[in-house]
């Protein structure tokens, strides 16, 4: 039986994983945005079975960073290189911009605009 030195308070969630580990709205958006775009190249490149080597040569890179993609090293990319590789493999990509939902919430902060952008490769 595990003992409690200190009293444990639980965390409280704001609903998003990248808002609790304290990233800024904009680096958030930015993480949510790559993660979505690699997670479908991810899925795309296994469908279609692509060796390492056959994917370095279609998407003009070379064997680390084609392990790196291959591993989720994805920091090692920005959103505009994992769109380029999504367009070498002939994907289309969407990217979209969405005004906020506004909810009852009297702060200034809540009511300030806050735009959401989905991905769809």
């Amino acid at each position: 039986m595990k003992k409690k030195s200190k009293e444990e308070t639980p965390h409280l969630t704001r609903g998003n994983v990248l808002d609790d580990l304290g990233f800024s709205l904009a680096e958030a958006l930015e993480l949510k945005v790559k993660s979505d775009i690699y997670y479908e190249l991810l899925e795309y490149i296994k469908e279609q079975r692509f060796t390492q080597q056959e994917l370095g040569a279609l998407l003009g890179i070379h064997q680390p960073d084609v392990s790196y993609l291959m591993n989720g090293r994805v920091s090692k990319f920005s959103v505009g290189k994992l769109i380029k590789f999504a367009g070498k493999l002939n994907l289309g990509t969407e990217v979209k911009i969405t005004r906020p939902k506004f909810g009852k919430s009297s702060t200034a902060a809540s009511r300030k605009p806050r735009k959401r952008i989905s991905v769809l490769a």
